[in-house]
This record gives structure tokens, C-alpha cells and sequence, in this order.
């Protein structure tokens, strides 16, 4: 779930329990979410968004090492056959 549908979750929750209290709902949800998203900048959460970003990039980062492990097998393998024919 994104970050912000989490936020908005939360902020529905709660206003609608401040609207129980007589609270206007946009105000209250408003007021909510900016508690909420204070909250969270003090700790290290990284959004689904920016974890799909690091998983794409290490996955490339993965794919690339292995063509670069293949190549070296095969340049080796080659510098092999070159040695045996001298």
C-alpha cells in the first residue's frame, strides 16, 4: 500500500472519530495528516515507491555482474584454448 493511501487511511480514522467530537472533517483530516506525516519524517521510512526503485536497480546491478561473470568465463576459457595450442 503507498505511503500517501496509508496517510489518508490513518487521517480518515482518526477524523472520523474527531467528527464524533463535533469536528469538521476536511479540517480535522487535514490537521491529522500533517500530525501524521510530522510524525513519520522523524523515522526512516522508505516509501513502496522508493523501494521498487532500489529492488529495479539492484536487480540490473545483479543481471550486469552476471553477464560480466559469463564473460570473464569465457575469455578465460578461450586464453585457455590459445595456451594449449602453443
Amino acid at each position: 500500500m503507498a505511503s500517501n493511501q496509508v496517510l489518508d487511511d490513518i487521517s480518515e480514522k482518526i477524523a472520523g472519530g474527531l467528527r464524533l467530537l463535533g469536528g469538521a472533517k476536511h479540517e480535522a483530516e487535514a490537521q491529522v495528516r500533517s500530525v501524521v506525516e510530522g510524525a513519520l519524517q522523524q523515522f526512516d521510512v522508505v516509501t513502496d515507491e522508493r523501494m521498487q526503485v532500489q529492488e529495479a536497480m539492484l536487480k540490473k546491478a545483479r543481471d550486469d555482474m552476471q553477464a560480466l561473470v559469463e564473460r570473464i568465463q569465457a575469455l578465460e576459457s578461450r586464453i585457455k584454448e590459445l595456451e594449449k595450442t602453443q
